[in-house]
């Protein structure tokens, strides 16, 4: 048996003209006078013109295509390859399409007209320009986070699931030793030269922690080592999973202590790290903490960081302020009431002790509270029980509770206005805030770390502080501590009109309060110094001399501190 032939295609015209009708292209003929002769279907959907509005026209009129208003090559080239037109519909629309030509001739080899083939690529087009837009857009937000990451003075690297190195910063390369080729794809231990102990922040935020940091040594790539601190925290998608950490690395070479503890606490000072120590010593037990120091200085923050350290994330923090509700109803605020147990009362309240059930509940100014409700809180310290406001029954709680009071309490109680029981029952472990000016080499960290939350939520990421401004901070006594603190740069934020907050941006009084003891004479912390002198020899090329006008001091005592801090 012979095998098919398209001779019997074109011996059936009507099966021809049918398949021509249903291609997958548009197509339609014309004659010598460029006349539509045939229109099928799909040329029809594509131009929005059916086959006898169209026929005998030329073809101009049927497929307004942006080659046939000017010069039409098919009749002078014989065909038309693969050549990409736009096409204007009846309803208005662009279409774009491929679209090959070729001219028909009689036996003779005349040419008595052409068929063209159209092609609808619209959609295509529109994605690989989405696409290519979509890549512009991911290389500017990578030339952005590259741009970004290589200002910041701490090394950051972001590890997968598995702690493999996907990005590391230029900062991070000059720490480690590792050039960014040859850190990528390899484990983050191998890369800082650490271990992989209990106490790695990956290792705690792979454990549940929202964050974690050390204090440690590490070692660079020619197994040199060095002091750093490291901070971890763990990298979620828009649906909250896990898909990775990002870590924070500072080379503490030249410094005393950690920028940030962890936990929330920012901090670098002596002082700061002992109350880190101690929170970690009481963190799993039940026992009360009461938590000293002066207004602004952030007590009810290391109330947070023992509620981060010691529970399960979503256990309750439940915040009482005693100085702010008034006497009458501070104890239906705290131990809930019944229905009816006063004028008022239109519904049960379970109270602020039950709210806390199996967290904890931090009382702040304790020192305020009313004489009448101080026995009720210290047969609930003793106990574990109370009683709601017009109720008989009694409830047990197991709400540990954390005070905090920027009252002298022993005078207090000398003078009769708190009871020496309750006072000796909270201060089973008391934990002191120390003041800001008592640890001036916390400014720094706390003026960053603070900004940086301002400024995210004033939609200003960009905003940093100039060496000067963050001078003047340093040399503020702080009278109002942290809060003061948040208020200047608050104030410094709104103002500032720059990219950098300058000593103008800062509040006009803030020149008058810088305590006379510290004006002209008062030393920089070791690592604003060394940053300092490092920035100062890159704006000058190297040039000691000039690196030293910059800075304010002399050749000889730049050179003495570029010794100390290994920049020599």
């Amino acid at each position: 048996m012979s095998p098919p032939s398209l001779d019997l295609l074109f011996r059936e015209p009507a099966v021809l003209r049918r398949v021509i009708q249903t291609i997958g292209d548009a197509l339609f003929v014309v004659d010598r006078d460029k006349r539509i002769i045939f229109f099928n279907q799909k040329a029809e959907s594509l131009v929005g013109y059916k086959a006898e509005e169209v026929l005998s026209k030329r073809c101009v009129d049927g497929i307004h295509c942006e080659k046939c208003t000017g010069y039409c090559e098919l009749f002078d080239k014989g065909e038309i390859v693969n050549t990409e037109v736009t096409l204007l519909a009846r309803d208005g629309k662009i279409r774009v399409c491929r679209k090959n030509a070729y001219v028909l001739r009689d036996k003779d080899g005349v040419i008595t007209g052409g068929v063209e083939f159209l092609h609808d690529i619209t959609e295509w087009t529109q994605k690989v320009q989405e696409a290519e837009m979509q890549r512009r857009q991911l290389l500017r937000r990578q030339q952005l986070q590259t741009a970004i990451l290589s200002s910041i003075c701490e090394g950051v690297i972001t590890l997968d699931p598995a702690r493999r190195v996907t990005s590391i910063s230029n900062r991070a390369t000059e720490i480690t030793g590792w050039s960014a080729s040859e850190a990528l794809g390899r484990t983050c231990g191998e890369v800082l030269g650490a271990d992989c102990s209990d106490d790695c922040p990956v290792a705690g935020c792979m454990a549940g922690k929202s964050e974690a940091g050390r204090l440690t040594t590490l070692s660079r790539r020619d197994k040199e080592s060095y002091p750093a601190f490291s901070l971890a925290k763990t990298l979620r998608d828009e649906s909250g999973q896990p898909i990775g950490h990002v870590l924070v690395i500072e080379d503490r070479c030249g410094a005393d202590a950690p920028v940030a503890l962890g936990d929330g606490i920012v901090g670098s000072s002596t002082l700061m790290q002992g109350v880190y120590r101690l929170l970690q010593q009481v963190a799993n037990s039940d026992v009360t903490v009461l938590i000293t120091g002066e207004s602004g200085t952030g007590k009810e923050v290391v109330a947070r960081a023992l509620h981060k350290m010691s529970l399960p994330e979503g256990a309750p923090f439940v915040a009482v302020n005693c100085a702010a509700i008034p006497e009458n109803l501070l104890e239906s605020e705290l131990f809930g009431h019944v229905r009816g147990a006063f004028t008022g009362a239109v519904r049960d309240n379970p109270g602020r002790v039950r709210e806390a059930e199996g967290g904890i509940l931090f009382l702040d100014e304790i020192g305020d509270m009313p004489m009448s409700l101080q026995v009720k809180l210290l047969r609930f310290l003793q106990e574990r029980e109370f009683q709601r406001v017009g109720d008989v029954a009694t409830r047990k709680s197991n709400a540990r509770v954390v005070a905090a009071t920027n009252a002298d309490l022993p005078s207090r109680v000398e003078r009769g206005q708190f009871r020496e029981d309750l006072y000796y029952r909270i201060k089973v472990v008391p934990i002191h805030v120390p003041p800001l000016r008592a640890r001036r080499e916390d400014i720094a960290p706390l003026a960053t770390h603070i900004l940086k939350g301002i400024a995210a939520r004033l939609n200003r990421p960009e905003l940093t502080l100039t060496p000067n401004c963050l001078e003047r901070l340093l040399l503020h006594d702080w009278p109002g501590n942290v809060r003061e603190l948040m208020n200047v740069l608050e104030y410094a934020t709104t103002v500032c009109t720059a990219h950098r907050i300058r000593t103008i941006d800062l509040p006009p009084d803030l020149e008058d309060k810088v305590p006379q003891r510290y004006r002209g004479h008062y030393e920089l912390p070791p690592g604003i110094e060394s940053e300092r002198i490092r920035s100062a020899l890159e704006v000058s090329s190297g040039n000691r001399s000039a690196a030293a006008r910059l800075v304010g001091m002399n050749r000889v005592t730049l050179y003495r501190k570029m010794k100390r801090y290994g920049l020599a």
